[in-house]
C-alpha cells in the first residue's frame, strides 16, 4: 500500500531522542532496579565500604556517607512500612528501554507489571505486549511503548512517572514503584555478576537478529540449562523471528521474565551479595542506567525480603491476543496492533486484581460472545487493483441475505496492497463490520462524520482517514487491495 493509505503508529513526526539536556542529579540515594525484577542485591552493599550519597529534604543538600554505617537503616526499616504494604499488596512497574544507540531509544520494549503479598512473599508478573494501544492524554489513541517516549518530551525523567500512573489507571491497580532500566545497563550488569542460568524451554532459531551495523545475524538457543552472558541474554530476551513457536512478542515476554527471575537468583547467590567489589562495580551500572522513585531504606528492606522469595510463589503471565483471551490483533491502516475486545478494559484489569492467585487467571478474560444477530447491510466495492473483474468477483461473494452490494466500480488508486473497509455507519454496525474484516482480511478505517466505535474492531479516535468518493448511500465502502485476490478468486 502507498504511504498515503497508511498511519504510522510510530508518529515519525515526534523526535523520540531526547534533548541532550544536563542529566540531573538523583534524588534517590542511588538508582536500582528493585525488587523481583532483579536487582535485590542492593542489601549487599552494607558490607561494602564505597561511598554514596542521599539527598536530605531538610538541608536542601546531599549527604555523603559510609555504606557500612548504613546498617542501621536496614534494620529501622522494619518500623517502616512500604507503600501498598498496609494493604498486603505493592504494585511495581518495569520498563526496559533500548537507551542510547538504539532506534527510539525511549520506546519501552519491555513492559511487566509486577505485584508482591508481602505476608506470604507471593509474586505475580504480568507482561504488557507494546503493540497494545491505549489512550494517552493529549496523543490520541498511540501504542503503549510509547508513553515513556511522549513523558520524556514533556519532561526529563518524567516518562516512567507518567507510564505508571497511565498504565495504572488501565489496569485498576495504583502502581507504587517503578523501575526503568536501558538494556546497555542490563547487559553490564549480567556480565558483572558472572552470567546467568536460564532454561530454555524450546530450541529456536532466529535468522533475522539485528547486529549493531544495522546488518543482520543468525542465533540459536537449544533446550535446557544455558549459561548465558550479558550479550547472549540480551539476544534471548529481546528475539524477534524465531522458530518454534519463539518468533511473537509473546513468547519473547516470557523469555524475559525467565532473565530477570534468573537475575534475582544469581544477585541472591553468596559469590555476589557478599562480594563488596562486585557490588561496587554493580551500583555503578545501576546509576548509570537505572531510574527509578525507590528510596535507600526501602531498596534495603525490598531486597532483604527477597531473599526469602519462593520461585514456586511466583506466577507469570503474558497478555496475548486469541480467541479465548480479552485482546485481539489487526492492523489498522498497516499497522499492527492489540486491543481489547469491545473496547472493554475490565477483563484486563479481573486478571491484574488477580494476578497474585495461585489459580489459573487464563480463563479471567473470557468475554460471553455478543449475541446473535441478523446481520443486514449494504455495501459499495471498488476495485483498487489493476486485476481485471476483482470487484464484480467479490459482490458476487458478498450478495446475499446479509449484504446488497449496492454498486462496485474502480478506485481513484490501483496500488492498495490491503483491502480497507470505510464504516460509514459510524459504529452502528458492528457485527457486519467485524464479518467483513475477518472475511476480506481488511484493515478499517474512520467514516468521516465521526469516530468509529466498533466491537471487536477498532475503538473510537483509533484511525484518521478520509474515504474515497462514493455516490451510494452505503452502510460500507470497500476497496479491494491486493490481498484480496487470492481471496476472492480462490
Amino acid at each position: 500500500m502507498s504511504d498515503e493509505h497508511s498511519v504510522d503508529f510510530l508518529q515519525q513526526k515526534y523526535d523520540f531522542t531526547p534533548s541532550q539536556k544536563k542529566t540531573k542529579k538523583s534524588k534517590v540515594w542511588l538508582k536500582v532496579l528493585g525488587l523481583l525484577l532483579g536487582i535485590t542485591a542492593i542489601a549487599g552493599v552494607a558490607f561494602s565500604y564505597s561511598l554514596s550519597s542521599e539527598y536530605n529534604e531538610d538541608s536542601g543538600e546531599y549527604e555523603t556517607f559510609s555504606i557500612f554505617s548504613s546498617l542501621r537503616t536496614l534494620v529501622g526499616a522494619d518500623e517502616k512500612a512500604l507503600t501498598g504494604e498496609d494493604d498486603d499488596r505493592i504494585n511495581f512497574l518495569f520498563l526496559g528501554v533500548g537507551g542510547d544507540g538504539h532506534a527510539g531509544p525511549e520506546l519501552s520494549d519491555s513492559i511487566i507489571f509486577v505485584s508482591y503479598r508481602p505476608s506470604t512473599g507471593d509474586v505475580g508478573m504480568l507482561s504488557i505486549p507494546r503493540d497494545l494501544v491505549v489512550p494517552i492524554p493529549g496523543y490520541g489513541y498511540r501504542k503503549i511503548n510509547h508513553i515513556n517516549a511522549y513523558g520524556e518530551l514533556e519532561e526529563e525523567d518524567y516518562g516512567a512517572v507518567w507510564a505508571s500512573e497511565i498504565i495504572g489507571d488501565l489496569l485498576g491497580q495504583e502502581i507504587h514503584y517503578y523501575v526503568k532500566a536501558d538494556f546497555n545497563g542490563f547487559e553490564d550488569l549480567i556480565n558483572e555478576i558472572g552470567g546467568v542460568n536460564v532454561y530454555v524451554e524450546t530450541s529456536f532459531t532466529d535468522n533475522t537478529y539485528p547486529t549493531e551495523d544495522d546488518l543482520i545475524q543468525t542465533i540459536s538457543f537449544e533446550e535446557g540449562w544455558q549459561m548465558m552472558d550479558g550479550e547472549t541474554s540480551l539476544m534471548f530476551a529481546r528475539s524477534r523471528h524465531g522458530s518454534n513457536g519463539e518468533g511473537s512478542d509473546f513468547a519473547r515476554s516470557d523469555r524475559q521474565q525467565k532473565i530477570l527471575v534468573a537475575i534475582k537468583d544469581k544477585l541472591l547467590s553468596a559469590s555476589t551479595f557478599l562480594n563488596p567489589a562486585k557490588l561496587n562495580q554493580l551500583i555503578n551500572t545501576f546509576q548509570e542506567n537505572v531510574n527509578t522513585n525507590l528510596t535507600f531504606w526501602e531498596i534495603m528492606k525490598l531486597a532483604r525480603d527477597a531473599s526469602d522469595i519462593d520461585m514456586s510463589k511466583i506466577t507469570m503471565t503474558v497478555l496475548e491476543p486469541s480467541d479465548e483471551s480479552s485482546l485481539y490483533s489487526t492492523t489498522i491502516n498497516g499497522a499492527y496492533v492489540i486491543l481489547p475486545k469491545r473496547d472493554d478494559w475490565s477483563p484486563i484489569q479481573q486478571i491484574a486484581a488477580n494476578i497474585l492467585d495461585s489459580t489459573d487467571i487464563s480463563n479471567i478474560a473470557e468475554l460471553n460472545p455478543s449475541p446473535e444477530s441478523s446481520l443486514s447491510a449494504t455495501v459499495e466495492i471498488q476495485n483498487g487493483t489493476s486485476v481485471s473483474g476483482l470487484a464484480f468477483q467479490a459482490s458476487q461473494l458478498l450478495s446475499g441475505p446479509n449484504f446488497e452490494v449496492v454498486t462496485i466500480g474502480n478506485a481513484d488508486s490501483k496500488d492498495y496492497a490491503t483491502t480497507i473497509i470505510y464504516d460509514l455507519t459510524e459504529g452502528e454496525k458492528t457485527e457486519e463490520l467485524a464479518a467483513l474484516k475477518e472475511f476480506l482480511e481488511a484493515d478499517v478505517a474512520m467514516s468521516p462524520a465521526g469516530w468509529i466505535f466498533s466491537d471487536d474492531v477498532v475503538p473510537r479516535e483509533l484511525t484518521v482517514e478520509t474515504p474515497q468518493e462514493t455516490d451510494s448511500e452505503v452502510d460500507f465502502l470497500i476497496i479491494l487491495g491486493e490481498n484480496a485476490e487470492s481471496l476472492v478468486l480462490r
